[in-house]
């Protein structure tokens, strides 16, 4: 009896996992996909994906698999998860005009595009397209047809905003800027505020994140301290490299004692990030030096993720320097490329299966000619890309034989 109990309860497990994963292809050919839409009176979810597409196989991994994603999506849709590249995705790839990958569409019994979206996202923000393109009055198509007869209030345009963001750039930053000039401050306070604060404030000095900024505690009706941090930490990230590329270190340096000085780790590594950026940009090598070097010691020394990040800017404004010593750049840095390596190989110690890690020290490796522990980290990194895309694979390929050359 032991083992029949354990048995059915493995039955189960299995059943409940398979059942947390978006069910897609129920039909062999697109013609059985209307029809069983018409026949359900679902719309269709088309998952249009490449078999080279890094973003499509994250999504896979990480999105179409959750419990919440699988749930809703097999109750409000039939799903079709079709390679634009072979077979009839070929010529739906041409009719839908599908220009990047992922692109998701959500279109009718008749083929015509209800909701359309597109790009890597997270659960939340996959469920809540998912949402969109099932609610009639939410949906692309619907509020595309309001948007063209001409309704303009700002709760519309918000919606409107949201539905096209991934999808029509340019559309969307008219309809950006339109909300930004003309929402009041009645509305800002409010959460609809909050919604279009979320959406459209990019740094300290706009409109909306300005109002942000001076009125952060008006907001804890709307959003958790949690979402309120991580937007200021945004803004002021994003004010940041304003001055950063506008060469002012004055308001650069007074912004960065918000980072080096805050109690929350995740802060002081933004602000490490942040500095060494701008000592590299500034050709300021002694102090780029310091900064990586006590970060190494310090708050990155286990981070792989910042410090391989950290190592592929500088091995990549160093070799683009290098290259236009004709046209009056400085040359390579040996000091800041040292300090690359540095970074590359711990971070290659402490992540030495994950490829992009990898292949950075293999790159880094490849600038300063050290060809023995190159080839071993190239050799690593192309067994590693075989779990990647072919455009990765190839990537892989042709670092390898660089090195090889040396």
């Amino acid at each position: 009896m032991k083992y029949l109990n354990l048995f059915i309860f493995l039955l189960i497990a299995t059943g409940i996992k398979a059942q947390e994963e978006i069910k897609f292809n129920q039909t062999t050919t697109w013609a059985g996909t209307t029809a069983k839409s018409a026949d359900e009176g679902k719309l269709i979810f088309i998952d249009c994906y490449t078999s080279w597409c890094a973003p499509c196989k994250w999504m896979d991994k990480n999105v179409f698999n959750d419990a919440s994603v699988a749930n809703f999506f097999n109750t409000h849709f039939i799903n079709a998860k079709i390679d634009m590249e072979k077979g009839e995705g070929i010529e739906l790839r041409k009719k839908y005009n599908v220009q990047s990958f992922p692109t998701f569409l959500f279109v009718n019994d008749k083929g015509e595009v209800i909701h359309r979206t597109a790009s890597k996202m997270t659960v939340a923000e996959f469920l809540e397209e998912g949402k969109m393109a099932a609610d009639p009055k939410r949906n692309f198509s619907f509020l595309s047809q309001k948007y063209e007869s001409g309704q303009r209030d700002i709760p519309f345009l918000l919606d409107y905003f949201l539905a096209v963001q991934k999808t029509d750039r340019n559309k969307a930053e008219l309809i950006g800027k339109d909300i930004s000039e003309r929402i009041t401050l009645k509305e800002l306070n409010s959460a609809l505020g909050w919604k279009a604060i979320k959406a459209l404030a990019r740094t300290e000095s706009d409109r909306l994140g300005g109002h942000f900024m001076a009125n952060q505690m008006a907001y804890t009706a709307f959003a958790t301290e949690e979402e309120r941090e991580k937007l200021k930490d945004r803004l002021i990230t994003s004010t940041m490299y304003g001055y950063l590329y506008s060469k002012n270190e004055k308001a650069f340096m007074d912004h960065l004692s918000y980072f080096k000085n805050a109690d929350r780790i995740d802060r002081r590594k933004q602000g490490i990030m942040l500095e060494a950026d701008f000592y590299l940009d500034n050709s300021r090598t002694s102090e780029y030096i310091r900064i990586t070097e006590a970060a190494l010691k310090g708050d990155l020394k286990d981070d792989a993720e910042r410090l391989s990040f950290l190592a592929r800017r500088a091995d990549s404004k160093n070799v683009s320097y290098g290259k236009e010593r004709s046209k009056g750049k400085d040359a390579a840095n040996p000091k800041v490329l040292k300090q690359a390596y540095k970074m590359a190989k711990r971070a290659a110690s402490l992540e030495p299966e994950e490829y992009a890690v990898v292949s950075t020290f293999a790159k880094v490796c490849l600038t300063l000619k050290k060809k023995e522990e190159g080839l071993i980290a190239a050799r690593k990194s192309r067994a590693l890309a075989d779990a990647e895309t072919s455009k990765i694979q190839k990537l892989a390929q042709e670092l390898l034989g660089k090195i090889e050359l040396l």
